[in-house]
C-alpha cells in the first residue's frame, strides 16, 4: 500500500525549474543562513503561495451609497486608526469607486477626519 501512496503524492505535486541572477540567489541564501527558510525550495514555495494569494480573484459587493456609508463607518469604528480608501474597499469587498465616493462624502460631512499622517 505504501507504493500506491507514493504514486498518489507524486501525481499531486509538480516541479518547476527557474533561473535566478546571482544577486537573487544570494539574497535567498542569506535568508536561509539566517534561519528564515529551510531551503531554496521552501523559499520558492512560500513566494509562489504569497503571489497566488495576492492575485486571487475577489468578488465585489454591489451596495448602495447609503449602505456603503454605514458599512464603512462600522468598519472604521471596529478598526480605529488611519486607513486608505482602497484598503477599506478591499477589506469590505466594495467597488473602489463607491468606497472613494463614500469616504469623500464622510469627510465632507465631518463624520470622519483626514489622517494627519498625510
Amino acid at each position: 500500500m505504501v507504493p500506491a501512496l507514493r504514486v498518489a503524492q507524486k501525481e499531486r505535486s509538480r516541479q518547476i525549474a527557474v533561473r535566478l541572477t546571482p544577486i537573487e540567489y544570494g539574497h535567498i541564501m542569506q535568508m536561509i543562513d539566517a534561519g528564515l527558510y529551510r531551503s531554496s525550495a521552501d523559499f520558492a514555495r512560500e513566494a509562489i503561495r504569497d503571489k497566488i494569494r495576492t492575485l486571487e480573484i475577489v468578488s465585489v459587493r454591489d451596495v448602495s451609497v447609503q449602505e456603503a456609508k454605514r458599512t464603512v463607518l462600522a468598519y472604521l469604528k471596529k478598526n480605529p486608526g488611519s486607513h486608505f480608501a482602497s484598503e477599506i474597499a478591499d477589506q469590505l469587498g466594495m467597488d473602489y469607486a463607491v468606497a472613494f465616493k463614500v469616504v469623500n462624502e464622510l469627510l465632507d460631512s465631518g463624520k470622519i477626519k483626514r489622517s494627519r499622517a498625510q
